[in-house]
């Protein structure tokens, strides 16, 4: 059963994820139209991809040390979905670099960004109750 979750569930670490996944959400929305555009390995050559899913992995291992079935399904979901988001950033962000008037334009940037954020903690709000 669902319930609600409280202030005291949402500590600093679960804002600051949430405000960084609301970014990567919003570079990688701009990474989506690259890849598009111009297929993967646009900003930085592939194989260092595969290097960013590794220390995504790491670093979630390494911060909930347990090394059980559920911590090992839990590492690689958070490699999966972070993996992604920080892979479609950095398109994203390089995709910004050469055209920023994709962003600039009408003030679309503005709007991706808060849209992003909200998703972001939507998803934080999800999960808080589905875990409590």
């Amino acid at each position: 059963m669902l319930s609600p979750p409280t202030v005291d569930d949402a500590g600093r670490l679960g804002l600051s994820m949430t405000l960084l996944t609301g970014v990567l959400l919003a570079l990688g929305y701009y990474g989506v139209q690259s890849v598009a555009e111009d297929g993967l390995g646009r900003a930085i050559p592939t194989p260092f991809y595969m290097l960013a899913l590794a220390l995504v992995f790491v670093v979630e291992m390494t911060r909930n040390p347990s090394i059980d079935a559920r911590g090992l399904a839990r590492a690689v979901g958070v490699t999966a979905v972070y993996g992604t988001l920080v892979i479609l950033a950095i398109e994203g962000g390089a995709y910004l670099w050469t055209r920023p008037a994709a962003a600039l334009d009408e003030f679309a940037g503005v709007g991706v960004l808060a849209v992003s954020l909200v998703v972001a903690v939507l998803v934080y709000v999800g999960y808080l109750s589905l875990v409590r």
